[in-house]
């Protein structure tokens, strides 16, 4: 079992890089088109589209950025309860709370699916596509963050606790407490 959830962590790796690398593009176009926005409205011109791109670029970088987060175990998290067990105890109660966690995420995803599907006959004001383009980042993040939480929840069974991931910048050995 070790070797197929340290191949399922590559494989969350890779996901995890693709995901960043478009996070940064994102918000790099999101920073341009507000200061282009801001910029041109102290000349008395405007961009027509800018304001609804702005829009519709914020709901995919705080989408990804919360399947970056969750790959990472960096979500807030309330876990007085789940530290006040040890050893099998905080095991089965990690697991449930994991298990709670997916349920939730299997809920939103199909949720935000019907709701994207909803939006496919809609057109945005100024950009001229479909309103869906903008909200499949509901879903896609969702399936990001049930894979992350489901090779999570397999490590806490098969080795005790999930393994975090730490970030660039953080000192070796601090990583986020499990």
């Amino acid at each position: 079992m070790g070797k197929v959830i340290f191949r399922l962590q590559r494989i969350g790796d890779g996901i995890n890089t693709v995901s960043r690398v478009a996070l940064g593009v994102m918000s790099a176009a999101l920073c341009i088109a507000v200061i282009m926005q801001l910029v041109l409205r102290w000349f008395g011109a405007s961009i027509s589209w800018a304001t609804e791109f702005s829009c519709y670029i914020f709901v995919w970088t705080t989408m990804l950025g919360c399947a970056v987060a969750s790959k990472h175990m960096l979500h807030i998290g309330v876990d007085a309860i789940i530290n006040c067990f040890h050893g099998i105890a905080k095991k089965i109660m990690m697991i449930f709370s994991h298990t709670i966690l997916l349920i939730a995420l299997i809920i939103f995803t199909f949720t935000s699916w019907q709701y994207t599907a909803a939006q496919m006959a809609h057109v945005g004001i100024a950009i001229k596509i479909s309103m869906s383009w903008f909200y499949v980042s509901l879903p896609i993040c969702g399936i990001l963050m049930i894979y992350h939480t489901f090779v999570q929840l397999l490590e806490i069974i098969c080795f005790g606790k999930a393994t975090p991931i730490p970030l660039a910048g953080d000192k070796k050995g601090s990583g986020v407490p499990a």
